[in-house]
């Protein structure tokens, strides 16, 4: 028997800041009930249920870790509220990666994100490069190996995003089958490639997954019977050439949050797919490693996998909406609102960090670790290796970190992508906002006004919520004061 065909089931898994910039804390969100917020019912329904996958084989239950199979990526926001509020699923991702890695030569199931979940295409050079240095560093802190590869926020990409990902050392990404062009060996099929883009000495594999089986997870029928999923996946398979690969890819919360069934169904698809001796699941590490990328591929302009317009969904009226009735002409408006803040506390960064440290770029770049990473230990070795040695100094840069980091957060992807600011993803960002201002404000002159000002024009679909304006008050004097 010649080669076998390889399939490849990819989880994103990832919810926004949740938490109050000022507290820590997640303020109670009534559509969840009978959970306090969304992060506690998803962490039930999905994180957690994907960790202990029950399924029955007549009178026998079967309990398994999805992780070990599923090739996956973590948002960093959703694994920092996981390490504190999710210990077992967050375990069990870890676990799960190195089990994988220690038995297929370091080739672990889990890669990477970029921080923020922000649209890369959207960025400047810096941010965006901030944005997948910080991805990489919070991978490294909870996965204690490099990341091979990198997820994408909405599988965002144009030849920009692309060239910076491939500067900072990611050998592979995730594209959808419509975001560019795959040619060469395989490119006529289903086959997942890898497929090689360049750009001068810079290269990356892109790994192409299905928009057909992928959806039909996502959104059809796929997940209501996983025996039968299972023998779709490898009917298709089996169609390629030997040794191709097939791939699924999609949001992780389909596997128990927006699916019931979900964490069940995968868990029955994947042993049915584990005990066929025609194909082997693996993942895009592991399958790179033994096949390297043949074909090539050119993306002409910004694409998503969940905008037919490029990226426009996150910032202009593009036309994507879920409630036809509803107007996104709020979404040009916030985002030049949003990146007024980023912009500002960056400048506020570089009028001031110089004063305090030599090399305010690189340290800036290596500053995730101290957000993420309470040790003792750790602050005093970064501050030494930078030579800060005093004490304000070092509080001051802390502030500046928590500054930057809030600015680049007022920039998260879910915002823009429902019909209205004013819902829970909305918040997020306005929360954000407010939190980068008041930091700035400790330095130069507050922006607030300003910022009111461009906020006072952005008019919310839901007469309860008003502008934009009155909701940033509301938020802001609500929870500055510790209440959620």
């Amino acid at each position: 028997m010649g080669e076998p065909k390889y399939i490849i089931v990819h989880g994103h898994f990832y919810q926004p800041p949740r938490e109050s910039p000022w507290t820590g804390l997640i303020g109670p969100e009534h559509g969840a009930a009978p959970f306090p917020n969304w992060n506690e019912r998803i962490l039930s329904e999905c994180y957690t249920a994907n960790a202990h996958a029950h399924t029955m084989q007549g009178a026998v239950v079967h309990v398994r870790n999805n992780y070990e199979s599923l090739s996956f990526d973590v948002g960093p926001t959703l694994a920092g509220w996981l390490q504190t509020h999710g210990k077992a699923a967050y375990r069990a991702t870890i676990r799960a990666d190195a089990m994988y890695a220690d038995a297929h030569g370091g080739h672990g199931n889990a890669i990477a994100q970029s921080y923020s979940h922000s649209i890369l295409p959207l960025l400047p050079p810096r941010d965006r490069e901030l944005q997948i240095a910080w991805g990489i560093d919070d991978f490294v802190f909870r996965f204690g190996r490099k990341p091979a590869g990198m997820w994408i926020p909405e599988c965002a990409a144009d030849d920009d995003t692309l060239a910076s990902i491939a500067a900072a050392g990611i050998r592979f990404v995730m594209l959808a089958s419509d975001q560019g062009k795959f040619s060469g060996p395989g490119a006529g099929s289903r086959n997942a490639g890898p497929f090689q883009w360049r750009r001068g000495d810079l290269s990356l594999a892109v790994f192409r997954f299905d928009r057909e089986l992928s959806t039909s997870v996502s959104f059809g029928n796929g997940l209501a019977d996983g025996a039968r999923l299972a023998d779709g996946i490898a009917d298709t398979a089996l169609k390629l050439e030997p040794g191709a690969a097939l791939m699924l890819a999609t949001d992780g919360e389909t596997f128990g949050h927006h699916n019931k069934h979900g964490a069940a169904e995968l868990a029955r698809a994947l042993m049915a797919l584990e005990r066929r001796d025609d194909v082997v699941l693996t993942n895009c590490a592991d399958y790179l490693a033994a096949h390297p990328a043949a074909g090539s591929f050119e993306i002409a302009s910004a694409s998503s996998w969940s905008c037919p317009h490029g990226v426009e969904r996150w910032r202009s009226n593009c036309g994507c909406r879920h409630d036809p009735n509803t107007s996104q002409e709020w979404r040009g408006p916030l985002r030049a609102a949003m990146d007024f803040v980023k912009n500002h506390a960056e400048a506020t960064y570089d009028r001031f960090a110089p004063a305090i440290v030599k090399e305010p770029g690189a340290i800036l770049r290596d500053a995730i670790r101290l957000l993420i990473d309470p040790n003792p230990a750790v602050h005093e070795e970064f501050f030494k290796r930078f030579g800060v040695a005093d004490e304000s100094n070092r509080e001051a840069l802390l502030g500046m970190f928590e500054m930057v980091c809030a600015g680049q957060a007022a920039l998260t992807s879910c915002a823009w992508f429902f019909d209205d600011f004013g819902g829970l993803e909305g918040r997020v960002v306005l929360r954000w906002a407010a939190r980068a201002v008041e930091l700035a404000a400790e330095h130069s002159a507050s922006i607030e006004n300003e910022l009111l000002e461009r906020l006072r024009g952005i008019n919310s679909n839901r007469r309860e919520n008003g502008d934009a304006a009155t909701l940033y008050l509301s938020l802001k004097t609500r929870e500055a004061r510790g209440r959620v």
